[in-house]
């Protein structure tokens, strides 16, 4: 039998690094689980794998998508579903942070009925208007359960659950419980680190980006991609385009360091609660740990 677990967790957490050494040990394939890596040319602000690593391993569902198009949860179970069926008897890993991806694959899709696109439009010309704070409270008075681990930026998601609710009656977070369409329950390894150490990680990890050049890559991207482009909600992106002077782009770097440590707690929250996996702590991490995910 082919092998097929998931490795999830934090960003920030080392997903990558053991992902790699099962994946070349065992002969397996890496199919990226994160909604942000997806984008093509948003490659060192996300933690996109490096050439190097691609070289060692394949990788599947980064670096693919043009950044103006939106991308779903829906659009990632039929394209996974498609890598599976090509190759059934391919190992592979699904490795990444976008909990709601790996959930909607395994147990399926809820059925939520077609919505008026009057709504949306209304929602989004808003977020124009006036910024995306009045309706993320809007989303969090409506559908607490939902919001729980969004991004106050992330248009998509907020405009999701607020069209959801409007145009149904119901919220989100109740039909995401009633699910068809998934591939079944797999082996998940939860991974987790002391969060001392893990936000000394993050921290580290923003500081290592902007000397492989985020910076450059964001005044590159914009010459090419629209700012309306969903892309640019990745977080800090946005907010390195604005930033002129060396002593703005060093509080965008120390917001993006508080915001990705914060995005980080809610996402151990959200794997401790919402999938039922196996809990491995990178800090205790024994030397035989690879065998014993296999």
């Amino acid at each position: 039998m082919p092998i097929l677990l998931a490795l999830v967790g934090a960003t920030g957490i080392g997903k990558s690094r053991l992902s790699l050494e099962i994946a070349e040990r065992h002969n397996a394939q890496i199919i990226g689980v994160d909604s942000r890596q997806v984008y093509r040319g948003f490659a060192i602000g996300t933690a996109q794998p490096s050439p190097q690593d691609l070289a060692k391993v394949p990788h599947h569902m980064v670096n693919f998508l043009d950044p103006a198009q939106v991308y779903s949860a829906g659009n990632f179970c039929a394209d996974v579903k498609n890598i599976l069926k090509s190759n059934p008897d391919q190992n592979y890993l699904l490795v990444g942070g976008t909990g709601l991806y790996l959930q909607s694959l395994m147990l399926g899709l809820p059925q939520i009925p077609k919505i008026d696109s009057l709504i949306r439009e209304s929602l989004e010309a808003e977020v124009a208007k006036s910024g995306t704070d009045s309706l993320f409270k809007m989303a969090k008075q409506a559908d607490p359960e939902a919001v729980q681990n969004v991004e106050p930026n992330n248009v998509q998601r907020i405009v999701r659950i607020l069209e959801v609710w409007q145009g149904t009656g119901r919220k989100l977070s109740e039909w995401q419980k009633e699910r068809v369409g998934g591939i079944g329950t797999l082996p998940v390894y939860w991974l987790n680190r002391n969060r001392e150490n893990l936000y000394a990680r993050i921290d580290a990890r923003v500081d290592q980006m902007m000397a492989d050049g985020w910076m450059d890559e964001v005044r590159s991207l914009a010459q090419t991609v629209p700012e309306s482009a969903p892309a640019w909600q990745s977080l800090g992106y946005r907010e390195l385009l604005h930033a002129q002077s060396v002593h703005e782009i060093e509080n965008v770097l120390d917001l993006v360091k508080r915001k990705t440590r914060n995005y980080a707690k809610r996402q151990l929250t959200w794997f401790r609660r919402q999938v039922n996996a196996t809990e491995v702590n990178l800090d205790d991490l024994q030397k035989d740990i690879i065998d014993k995910l296999i």
